[in-house]
């Protein structure tokens, strides 16, 4: 049996933004995930409980639900996934890189965008966060307020930081 999965030194900059391809891993997502769920589910273990709403970016890049794969285009320079919103703010879906692979950019956001989105509130955990990141296999989460509006994403980067930051 072959390891096919990504050697460290082959993606350094995947590694540090946290985006790297799903097959590198130091154990696979089903085995961290019940790992986390047991930490996080044993009373009698402590763990971080860093709020999301403490450690999740503020500074959000949207999709409208009608706006084209074109008119987003642009923020995949910056981000790997967007949450998609409704005409009032709400958060309805995610569209990611992998979503845009249509073959035409005047295809519509909600036509391509994964629905419903898989969202948390500020007041979970990363502990939270990262085993339903493993559960769904995602790589990012929108928080959202009481209103279902988007107030900031919480990535695998931003959890990963913040484990560090606990366990220093």
């Amino acid at each position: 049996m072959t390891d096919d999965r990504v050697q460290m030194d082959e993606n350094p900059e995947g590694i540090i933004s946290g985006e790297w391809p799903e097959n590198f891993s130091l154990l696979c997502y089903d085995d961290l995930r019940v790992y986390l769920e047991t930490q996080i589910f044993d009373e009698d273990i402590k763990r971080p409980s860093v709020l999301l709403g403490d450690v999740m970016s503020t500074t959000i890049r949207a999709a409208i639900v009608d706006q084209t794969l074109e008119e987003i285009d642009h923020h995949f320079e910056f981000v790997s996934g967007l949450p998609v919103i409704d005409h009032e703010l709400r958060c309805i879906g995610v569209i990611s890189k992998s979503d845009k692979t249509e073959p035409s950019l005047k295809t519509k956001v909600n036509e391509v965008m994964t629905s419903p989105a898989v969202t948390l509130t500020p007041e979970k955990t990363i502990m939270d966060a990262a085993a339903l990141m493993l559960k769904k296999k995602i790589h990012r989460i929108p928080v959202l307020n009481k209103e279902g509006k988007v107030i900031g994403m919480v990535t695998r980067t931003n959890i990963f930081q913040a484990l560090e930051a606990v366990m220093a």
